[in-house]
């Protein structure tokens, strides 16, 4: 399992995580190490992206957390 997949499922199931997520999702996803690619990806909302960074070959869709960019 990727790192990126592994963050989402850690993600879903720690409140506390989510919490802090939602306050800094980048700050959070970095001390998660997560890289750069795998960070903007997120921010973007590239689920294509994401779908191939995960190396899931059968395109589990994530829950990308609005995280009040502005956009």
């Amino acid at each position: 399992m990727s790192a990126l997949s592994d963050f989402f499922t850690q993600l879903g199931q720690d409140a506390q995580l989510m919490q802090a997520y939602q306050q800094d999702p980048e700050a959070v996803m970095r001390a998660h190490g997560l890289s750069d690619e795998e960070i903007a990806a997120v921010m973007l909302g590239d689920m294509e992206k994401l779908k191939s960074l995960s190396g899931d070959d059968d395109c589990k869709a994530y829950l990308v957390i609005s995280h009040g960019n502005g956009e």
